[in-house]
């Protein structure tokens, strides 16, 4: 029996860059043996971002959304800015399913994280199939409501985003 996975991390500005690189297939060496370059070509984006890095896509969001809160960026203590969700199930699914429905099930889960995580406030859902196993990245900023001397604000904050989330 297959089940559908789906893991969370959350991050800080330096680890931005890196990500991107990765999801983006901008590296020209993986040390993941799983990843084929040659297959890059069957990756694709469920939301591109428009800047050419998620530290860039990250302030044009937060900029073009009014996104506040009280972020750390730099130091020991930096604040979690951003969130992905690695959505995949084990491989001989996605054998039994096929491709078509293995874009499917990728458009569903990004559906399902635009409900919750507001599709303003992705930064990129990449779906790779150049590894062993198809998954998708969805890099998202994670936004909550609040107020602000008396004003509705939506503001930057990991872990009130995550407060009551198990009830899913």
């Amino acid at each position: 029996m297959s089940f559908a996975i789906i893991r969370n991390v959350k991050y800080k500005m330096p680890n931005l860059q890196s990500i991107s690189r990765h999801n983006e297939r901008q590296n020209k060496n993986y040390g993941n043996k799983d990843i084929d370059i040659e297959k890059s070509d069957l990756n694709y984006h469920l939301r591109k971002p428009i800047e050419n890095s998620y530290e860039k896509e990250f302030y044009r969001l937060r900029e073009e959304n009014n996104l506040k809160g009280n972020l750390r960026l730099t130091g020991k203590k930096q604040s979690n800015v951003a969130c992905e969700f690695l959505i995949t199930s084990d491989n001989e699914f996605f054998k039994s399913i096929g491709e078509d429905q293995t874009k499917r099930y990728f458009q569903d889960a990004y559906e399902f994280a635009c409900k919750k995580c507001g599709e303003d406030n992705i930064i990129s859902a990449t779906v790779h199939m150049d590894e062993t196993t198809p998954h998708m990245h969805l890099t998202y900023i994670p936004v909550v409501e609040g107020v602000r001397k008396g004003e509705k604000v939506n503001k930057i904050n990991a872990s009130e985003f995550w407060k009551g989330f198990n009830s899913y």
